[in-house]
């Protein structure tokens, strides 16, 4: 579906995207999948848990029993003197589960959210959680942010990567300027929350464009922090095809009505 075929109009509360298909592990309770599946949500709670208590994600690796769980825990960080302030937004999480559903099991043919072996950037990376779960599922890769936001990523890639794992490059990026420090084109491009400004769009979609190749799947998602979502699809349907990314190809449990995950690739002739 082509950005400018989207609907206006979001799903409400009622029309649920993953109630068409079963509920794994529900055991036919829908009450109690709904409230399971409001429990990983995090942008409604105070700000002690948003910004000042680290946060604890808990991932399984290919190689591990579906039992096992790796803990990462992602310090957050309050608002500063510059202004500046890192959560982990619930866009961050859809995410990264779902990019873990698509990297537990060897799908029959490629998956474009494979990662493994794969060249990716998270780009204004925040607390660096999807960086870090890319890296941990086999990928190399590059996560930016701005300079005061920078130390926390850092440190937050550091303490999750790098034992098992590649470690993930951190570089300072501004969109619109030279992405020569970063390397690319990439093969998978994540942004999350990337949708807060109006009048910066152009310059997302020109680093977007400077980081893209004819192969590179754009991962954008975004929560209830859209307000530049219409300026920024007018801007970036010029060059890329845009596509709403289906429910059953997100985490069962990991999805909601007010997250929204786009796939963007550059058109053809564009490179």
């Amino acid at each position: 579906m082509a950005a400018e075929d989207l609907p206006a109009a979001r799903p409400t509360a009622t029309e649920e995207p993953a109630a068409k298909r079963p509920r794994v592990g529900s055991g036919g309770n829908s009450t109690s999948h709904f409230l399971r599946s409001w429990a990983w949500k995090r942008e409604h709670r105070p700000d002690k848990v948003r910004f000042h208590r680290p946060y604890v994600y808990s991932m399984g690796l290919p190689a591990m029993d579906a039992s096992e769980q790796q803990q990462l825990t992602i310090q957050q960080a309050p608002f500063n003197a510059e202004g500046f302030a890192s959560t982990v937004w619930d866009s961050s999480i859809v995410v990264a589960k779902m990019l873990e559903r698509h990297n537990a099991r060897r799908p029959e043919g490629p998956s474009t959210f494979q990662v493994a072996a794969r060249t990716c950037l998270d780009l204004s990376a925040g607390c660096g959680l999807v960086g870090i779960v890319m890296a941990n599922l086999g990928a190399t890769v590059v996560a930016t942010d701005l300079a005061p936001n920078l130390p926390l990523l850092r440190a937050n890639c550091e303490a999750n990567t790098g034992k098992k794992c590649q470690a993930v490059q951190v570089k300072e990026h501004e969109w619109g300027t030279s992405v020569s420090a970063l390397g690319g084109p990439f093969e998978i491009v994540v942004g999350c929350d990337v949708m807060y400004v109006d009048g910066v769009t152009s310059l997302l979609v020109e680093t977007l464009l400077a980081v893209s190749g004819p192969r590179t799947a754009i991962i954008i998602a975004h929560g209830r922090n859209r307000q530049a979502e219409v300026s920024f699809t007018n801007a970036a349907q010029k060059h890329f095809t845009i596509s709403e990314v289906p429910t059953y190809d997100l985490d069962e449990l990991y999805q909601c009505t007010d997250v929204t995950v786009l796939l963007l690739r550059l058109k053809r002739g564009r490179v």
